[in-house]
């Protein structure tokens, strides 16, 4: 059974999605370089205590030590507003809206001494190759690769605030969670059946240590360490922060 990817991000949608842009500013730990500047920020991981910090090695995304003068571990953290706004934009499935409405989108460009790359992190596809359906169609994978920033929601984490806890937060990727289509038998004339994923497939650091997506591993309030990132924000951006701090008290 052969999948589609739908969530391609049209300019008008895009157009849709930055006009929630907030100026956001916060005092962060990130071991980002100089060079980078204020807006960049490196993504650690709660569960490695050296080599927990999201690292461009080649084309591959790897965990390596914190340093402030490796600028593979440069990254500009991009708002793209809440998931709302997304799928109101058509970016997104409606599903994602009953859990995630209110929680902020964001993507992550590599931008090594400060030079934005226009690659991001995001959800990996498989060969289209391997199939001879016209246009190709991906099946999405759990590998977390770079791939260009703005053209699919493989692209968009949506930072889950509900289970924030010592500043540490869940990332989901919103391209696997977004709806596909099952390409159905011509035989049989029948209609494609659109069904989205129903679990949440978060940024995690495997037993292997790699950089990997995963279905949400939690026992009642607490989520994995493996799955729980801090310095996801640039240093100049509090009240996202904030705001993920006061989601994890709702209804507490």
């Amino acid at each position: 059974m052969k999948i589609s990817k739908k969530a391609t991000v049209s300019v008008a949608a895009a157009a849709a999605i930055a006009a929630g842009l907030i100026p956001l500013s916060l005092e962060s730990a990130g071991a980002s370089t100089t060079a980078c500047g204020s807006w960049c920020a490196s993504p650690s991981n709660e569960s490695a205590v050296t080599a927990n910090t999201l690292t461009v090695s080649g084309s591959s995304v790897v965990m390596a030590a914190a340093s402030t003068t490796n600028s593979a571990q440069d990254w500009t953290p991009e708002n793209e507003g809440p998931v709302s706004t997304a799928v109101t934009a058509g970016v997104l499935p409606g599903k994602l809206d009953m859990l995630y409405s209110g929680d902020t989108l964001l993507e992550y460009q590599y931008a090594p001494n400060g030079v934005p790359s226009g690659q991001c992190i995001a959800d990996g596809d498989s060969d289209a190759s391997i199939n001879a359906y016209i246009p190709p169609v991906y099946l999405p994978t759990l590998t977390v690769v770079l791939t260009q920033c703005g053209v699919t929601a493989a692209s968009l984490w949506i930072v889950d605030g509900t289970n924030e806890a010592n500043g540490y937060v869940d990332l989901i990727n919103a391209g696997w969670e977004s709806a596909y289509t099952y390409l159905a038998s011509t035989a049989n004339n029948d209609d494609p059946i659109t069904s989205p994923f129903a679990e949440p497939a978060v940024l995690t650091v495997n037993s292997s240590g790699k950089v990997v997506l995963a279905q949400l591993s939690q026992i009642g309030q607490t989520v994995s360490p493996t799955q729980m990132w801090q310095d996801f924000l640039s240093p100049s951006q509090s009240s996202l922060a904030e705001k993920i701090a006061k989601a994890s008290t709702v209804g507490s």
